[in-house]
Parts: C-alpha cells; sequence; structure tokens
C-alpha cells in the first residue's frame, strides 16, 4: 500500500482512535463470539469429554474449530450435547473441489455440519506461505459456499516495534477483502507477537486497535461496518477476558490454549456472557 492511501486512512480514523476510550457507551448491536481455536491438539475422545461439559450462553455465539479429522465427530457430540455450539474449520480451499491433496473444500466443511471457517491465520501465513491474495481467494470461496470466513488479521513485533501496524493491518483488510460488497464477515485482530507467547496485548491497546480496523471497514463497506464482529485474539484466557468485554470494539475472543480445557473456556463465555448481561 501506498504511503498517501496509509496518511488517508490514518487522517480519516484519527479521530475516532482517540475518542473511543474516553466516555462512548458500550454497544453489543453486534454479536459476540467466543471461538475456539483447537489448532492441532485433541483426540475423537478427548473431543467428546469436552462436549460433555461446556455449555452455551444465550448471549454469547460460541464456535468451536478443531482440525479437519474432528470436525464429524465435534458435530454429532454437538448434537449429543443439545447445546447451540457452532462448528467451524481451521482451514479451506479456493477451489470448489479438484487434484488438492491433503485439502480439504468449503462444501465438504458445509457438509460435516461447519457454519465457519478461520482464514488467514498467522501460523498460516508463516508455515503455509498463505499472502493477502490467497486469503481474499479463500473469502470469496467461503462465502459463495455459506461459511461465515474468520478473517485473521495481525502484526509481527517487528512491525510493531517500527510503528507499522496501521500500515499492516490496512493491507492486509484490504487485501483479505479485495472485490467483496458484503460484510458477512468476522474480523479477528490476532497480534502475531501475543499468539502462544502469553504476552497479550492490554485492553486498552486491543480497543484502540479495534477501533482503527472498524474505521478502515467503513472505509470498504460503509454502515455494515458497524455490524461486524471484531474479535481479539493472541493469548486470551480466563485472566484477561473481563478487560477485553469491558471494551466497545471487542465484540469477543479467539481463543486458542485455553480453549482446550473445558473449564478454562466455559469461564471465558460466561465473562463475555455477564458483559452483555450489563450492557
Amino acid at each position: 500500500m501506498g504511503q498517501s492511501i496509509e496518511s488517508y486512512i490514518k487522517h480519516l480514523v484519527r479521530d475516532a482512535i482517540g475518542h473511543t476510550l474516553g466516555g462512548l457507551e458500550l454497544q453489543r448491536d453486534r454479536k459476540t463470539y467466543v471461538i475456539a481455536n483447537w489448532k492441532m491438539n485433541k483426540t475423537v475422545n478427548e473431543t467428546a469429554e469436552f462436549f460433555q461439559y461446556v455449555k452455551s450462553s444465550k448471549n454469547v455465539s460460541v464456535v468451536v474449530c478443531p482440525s479437519a479429522q474432528l470436525l464429524y465427530p465435534a458435530h454429532l457430540f454437538i448434537k449429543q450435547s443439545g447445546q447451540p455450539i457452532g462448528l467451524g474449520g481451521q482451514n479451506v480451499h479456493w477451489a470448489d473441489k479438484g487434484a488438492y491433496t491433503g485439502e480439504t473444500s468449503a462444501s465438504m466443511l458445509k457438509d460435516v455440519g461447519c457454519e465457519y471457517v478461520i482464514i488467514g491465520h498467522s501460523e498460516r501465513r508463516q508455515y503455509a506461505g498463505e499472502d493477502d491474495v490467497l486469503v481474499n481467494k479463500k473469502v470469496k470461496q467461503a462465502l459463495k459456499t455459506g461459511l461465515t470466513p474468520i478473517i485473521c488479521i495481525g502484526e509481527t513485533v517487528d512491525e510493531k516495534n517500527s510503528a507499522r501496524t496501521e500500515q499492516v493491518l490496512s493491507t492486509q483488510l484490504f487485501g483479505a477483502l479485495k472485490d467483496l460488497h458484503s460484510g458477512d464477515i468476522i474480523i479477528a485482530y490476532e497480534p502475531v507477537w501475543a499468539i502462544g507467547t502469553g504476552q497479550s496485548a492490554t485492553a486498552e491497546l486491543a480497543q484502540q486497535t479495534h477501533a482503527f480496523i472498524r474505521s478502515v471497514l467503513k472505509q470498504i463497506f460503509g454502515g455494515q461496518a458497524d455490524s461486524i464482529s471484531i474479535l481479539y485474539g493472541g493469548s486470551a484466557n480466563e485472566n484477561n477476558a473481563a478487560d477485553y468485554s469491558g471494551m466497545p470494539d471487542i465484540d469477543g475472543v479467539l481463543v486458542g490454549g485455553a480453549s482446550l480445557q473445558a473449564h478454562s473456556f466455559e469461564g471465558i463465555i460466561n465473562v463475555f456472557a455477564k458483559g452483555d448481561q450489563n450492557s
């Protein structure tokens, strides 16, 4: 992205970032999500045990994203539990079908009960070479197939330390959402420097960044941006969930390690459920 575009966006959103924490009332007209990303963890038996204990909430949309091999068992366990828990994939291919060994199509995800899919996670960007062009193709495929994409964006520690966070996030958003006219998406802000490190962003810093993200979304979708849920990810857990739930532009969390244990994940759900009741 050119410097002129970056400067233009910064000029448009500076006031929004500046006043967000200064008395803005907490809004919950958007959906609140608590989403589990299990990554490469759990067996079928462990998955069954997890869904025996986790309870959803009428105030929070709960989604669990297991590995591909666990999706259908998880779908069955969710049905057996009777809980309104959504199911999501951790990745999706951009093609309808074809000779793509080891990949999973959007229609396959739908077929095993998925409603959501994570796209562009930093671990996929780093280890699988995904870039904004590929993320955009996957987002379009997910939307075409009726899946809600959970689009991950975030900056590295070097980008953060060199004051390039806004530039990086703007580039990722414009790239992922190129040629899209629908806001039926979820954005997950996952600072790469916080994922799996235990170094979570403060609630104030996360809120400031989320306000910036929403302002960029307004440049893309106009008024639809106000209905798009923006989640925080990056070492989110029971201890910091309450701080995030009190921020007006943080509409939930994408949880990694803390989602592997039913009691800790349910603790996070309860925090956001209470936050919604008080808003």
